[in-house]
């Protein structure tokens, strides 16, 4: 069982130049991705994209990538010279119209709109994938790592949570069938206290007791609660991506837990419904950035 949250870097020496690969994840109802790549890279987006989808399941992704280039080639650079002469010439003019003082410095030139040209640099998608790829996967690599290292923090809390809920849910059990009695007994104390040993229809109470058992009677919802404690246990030991599982199962829990809630007449479990509910709800937090 993995967590959505981690993050993972990569630093590495290539004929490209040092590349830097960062990845960031939070927790997100699906796989979703955003990229910050040098220009001359985003085509590898695609290429990115799809492997990131082969080792991750679920969580947002914002994967940063900077190339430091071993040698800047001097050709992508040129100087336009006419440019640069008609910007020198209008200037000229215009401090000697306005009487300005100073100089017109190259740098004042060159600052200008289409003085220094960049020319955009040819790059060989396939090539640089064989290069970008090792540095990409140990990012991911180590994001794996943390997000598993995490999940596996929150697994041992759930344990915790879910041995509680099994206890709570045998407590459940117990005071259902002490409710029954329970009102058995008061129903006749209290028809002999109204009444003595007037009664003589003893059937006509032996229904009411019976119908309130029959109202009151939660043994399936506890052993279905008890099914999906069992069922969610399971479920964290699957080597796959369990979030949207796990989830469900927790609202299967919560709607017994509910119906147990509604059908009780007794006060003792109510009152341990609450408690029940208050565990489902801690794994209802967590579960939301489990992948």
């Amino acid at each position: 069982m993995n967590s959505m949250t981690g993050f993972g870097r990569s630093v590495a020496s290539t004929p490209l130049g040092r590349i830097t690969v960062e990845i960031a994840s939070v927790n997100n109802r699906f796989l979703e991705m955003s990229f910050r790549l040098p220009r001359p890279y985003v085509a590898l987006e695609p290429l990115i994209r799809e492997y990131l989808g082969s080792v991750l399941n679920r969580g947002k992704l914002n994967v940063f990538v900077a190339i430091d280039e071993v040698v800047s080639s001097s050709d992508r650079y040129t100087i336009n010279d006419t440019a640069a002469k008609a910007y020198l010439k209008k200037l000229t003019k215009i401090q000697k119209e306005l009487k300005l003082s100073g100089e017109v410095s190259i740098s004042d030139i060159i600052s200008l709109p289409d003085v220094v040209r960049t020319e955009s640099l040819e790059i060989d998608i396939e090539a640089a994938w064989k290069v970008f790829h090792q540095p990409l996967e140990k990012a991911a690599a180590v994001l794996i790592k943390m997000r598993a290292r995490e999940g596996k923090a929150m697994a041992v809390d759930m344990k915790g949570r879910l041995k509680e809920m099994s206890g709570l849910n045998k407590i459940v059990k117990t005071k259902t069938a002490d409710s029954v009695k329970f009102y058995s007994t008061k129903l006749h104390d209290r028809i002999e206290e109204l009444l003595g040993n007037t009664l003589r229809d003893k059937t006509r109470l032996e229904e009411e007791v019976a119908i309130f058992a029959d109202k009151t009677d939660i043994c399936e919802e506890v052993v279905r609660l008890q099914t999906h404690i069992d069922e969610y246990k399971s479920a964290m030991k699957s080597p796959e991506a369990v979030g949207r599982k796990l989830n469900f199962i927790l609202q299967e829990m919560n709607r017994e837990a509910n119906t147990i809630g509604s059908k009780s007449a007794d006060f003792g479990i109510s009152a341990t419904v609450i408690s029940l509910k208050e565990e489902i709800e801690k794994l209802r937090e967590m579960i939301q950035n489990v992948e």
